[in-house]
């Protein structure tokens, strides 16, 4: 188990610094907000930033914009994880910043 670089794109979008990275034989449990959905995928796949979980080593991350400039700043989508590669990948089905933004008004 150790920490690698994941880029300053990746702290743009509000993921962080660093992700953790784990090798090895064995069993991994994690959890996530709300529904766990492990996805195969093989070739290309979009999702959004606060999404995605987990990913295996063989699959490529970009965080790019949703759409060009000005349409991700007027959708209000910002930025995604643009996977590539065969592997699987984990997803939660639920987003904490839909969450900070559902709660945000009700506190105030």
């Amino acid at each position: 188990m150790g920490v690698q670089w994941a880029g300053f794109k990746s702290w743009i979008s509000g993921e962080g610094l660093f992700k953790l990275k784990l090798s090895g034989r064995g069993n991994v449990f994690f959890g996530a907000y709300g529904g766990l959905i492990q996805k195969r995928i093989n070739g290309e796949f979009i999702v959004d930033t606060g999404h995605l979980v987990a990913y295996e080593p063989g699959i490529r991350m970009k965080v790019g914009l949703a759409g060009g400039l000005i349409g991700s700043v007027t959708s209000g989508e910002g930025l995604i994880n643009r996977l590539s590669g065969e592997g699987e990948i984990y997803l939660q089905s639920r987003s904490i910043d839909g969450l900070v933004r559902y709660l945000r008004p009700k506190l105030r």
